[in-house]
């Protein structure tokens, strides 16, 4: 009886229907392939110029595919629930780091749904109306209301994936997945079957038609826009700017573990989780190695940068009516429409999902305080037809569009890297550190010894832990990277002031409910010395 009453339902009522695919596809598709690539080489080169694409791919597979996916692999598997890393934060650290944590996260969500879904309009359909010589559509798609209302589109479209339960999801996720892949391999290709001839060829007749710099009159006007404002475009790579690139490039590998989020809905957690967020590190990796390589070989390591820098900037005399982001270089090799649309419908279709499951992440969360009854009841409700939180997910869209509101018409102040910086150090570190302890602590000791991966030794190590070692060192170089990124001082002092103020606010939150509990005669130390019911 003392258990049934510790938490707010018996049972869960969410079902375990999905499957390793489906698993993989969530840690896949929260890694935003199109997107993710343009993040790394647009966000990254333009700051850390002299960064090696290349090198930065590899070390941070190695980092993620054994740190990322021990750490949320076997915290999943051993604490099949879902809610995240709340609930291992909550059981192996504290309660309170728990809440506090997971609050901070739970917003993190709510901001990637405002900033994304904008991403979607702006540069998603902009892009494409440019590719397509739409110009007053694109210019439409700018302006605040229209930026609005799509948004709003694409944040209540991505909500309804979710709402009518997990089939509905992972159906519609396998058909997102694989159109948006394919549009992805379609840059990959034309790249690939380019030369650097025929690249510069391509360049200099788009030049001609609009008016625009040539390959080298380009090359040079980015080089002195560049040394204008203090910033050296290098002949060739270095370690510093390599290790700062992986900052952005933190998008492509470290994204996997929303699996976690869904850790009570997989069929076998045991083997999805851990695997699933493997292979969702090596397959972005895969692509985005392979498009390294080609950009290099058919665009040149200076002009990559030059382009990125431009991107992120933009340049007088540059009048081609599309960026230069990679997206923007593959539409110098081809005037297929059909290519064009599939091409820009890959970023757009990543970016979608990406919306849609913070409609997964961010429901859960709120599911998971409630089941610990450190919220109110009504965050457990689980609608009977589709088996879904569906009044928490009410909550994500409301939330969401004041977000989208502010994107919109007053301007986001918080960047996509500013908000990747408040996970390395609150989601990912706070995790790393309880999966490096949790075969330790005494007080999840029975949960460690009934885990499938207690025997998972090394040299008598833990393999948990020592997956721990190395995504501490990758989230340290993150850390570091992100600190000392020029151009961006303003945006981390936002960053680490706006996180204590979240923090703050989860701790207020644990303390409220946690007395309120016990006015009620229910202890919480009970609760959070056991997991939630299946």
């Amino acid at each position: 009886m003392p258990e049934q009453m510790a938490f707010a339902r018996k049972a869960s009522g969410l079902v375990r229907g999905l499957s390793l695919i489906d698993a993989f596809g969530v840690g896949f598709m929260n890694q935003g392939l199109t997107v993710s690539m343009w993040v790394m080489i647009s966000m990254g080169l333009s700051v850390y110029t002299g960064g090696n694409l290349i090198i930065a791919t590899i070390l941070s597979a190695i980092l993620c595919g054994v740190g990322f996916s021990l750490v949320w692999g076997i915290l999943g598997g051993s604490m099949p629930r879902s809610g995240g890393e709340y609930i291992y934060n909550s059981r192996i650290l504290s309660p309170l780091i728990g809440i506090a944590e997971s609050f901070g996260n739970a917003f993190v969500w709510i901001m990637w749904i405002f900033v994304l879904a904008p991403w979607t309009v702006d540069p998603g359909l902009v892009m494409l109306f440019q590719f397509l010589n739409m110009p007053a559509a694109a210019d439409f798609c700018t302006t605040p209301w229209a930026l609005f209302i799509f948004s709003t589109l694409v944040s209540l479209i991505a909500m309804l994936f979710l709402v009518f339960g997990m089939k509905v999801f992972a159906t519609a996720q396998k058909i997102v997945m694989g159109l948006g892949t394919l549009g992805g391999l379609v840059i990959l290709l034309l790249f690939t079957f380019s030369s650097h001839a025929g690249f510069v060829q391509a360049w200099n007749n788009i030049a001609t038609q609009y008016g625009s710099l040539d390959y080298n009159s380009f090359l040079a006007a980015a080089k002195s826009a560049m040394e204008a404002v203090g910033t050296k475009l290098p002949l060739t790579w270095n370690w510093k700017d390599t290790f700062g690139v992986m900052v952005a490039g933190s998008w492509l590998f470290a994204y996997s573990y929303c699996i976690t989020f869904i850790a009570g809905e997989v069929k076998r957690p045991d083997k999805a989780i851990i695997l699933g967020n493997l292979f969702a590190v090596l397959v972005p990796a895969f692509f985005m190695l392979w498009l390294a390589i080609e950009l290099y070989r058919t665009v040149g390591f200076q002009f990559l940068s030059a382009t990125a820098w431009v991107d992120y900037n933009g340049l007088a005399g540059y009048t081609v009516p599309w960026s230069t982001h990679y997206v923007g270089l593959a539409a110098m090799l081809t005037k297929s429409p059909i290519l064009l649309v599939m091409m820009a419908g890959s970023f757009i279709l990543f970016n979608i999902w990406y919306v849609a499951l913070s409609y997964l992440a961010f429901p859960r969360i709120l599911f998971a305080w409630g089941m610990d009854r450190m919220g109110p009841k009504w965050m457990t409700d689980i609608d009977y037809r589709w088996a879904t939180p569906v009044k928490n997910h009410i909550v994500c869209f409301v939330l969401g569009e004041i977000g989208i509101a502010i994107y919109s018409f007053w301007q986001n102040p918080m960047s996509g890297l500013s908000i990747t910086a408040m996970e390395v150090v609150s989601v990912f570190g706070v995790t790393a550190i309880a999966a490096l302890i949790f075969p330790y602590v005494k007080k999840v000791a029975h949960i460690w010894e009934s885990s499938p991966y207690k025997t998972w030794k090394i040299l008598g190590i833990p393999v948990i832990t020592i997956g721990a070692v190395f995504n501490l060192v990758y989230l340290a170089i993150l850390f570091v990277f992100y600190v000392f990124m020029p151009g961006f001082e303003t945006y981390t002092g936002w960053t680490v002031l706006f996180y204590a103020i979240v923090w703050g606010f989860g701790i207020v939150w644990y303390f409220y409910w946690k007395a309120k509990n016990k006015r009620e005669g229910l202890d919480s130390n009970m609760t959070y010395g056991q997991l939630p019911p299946d």
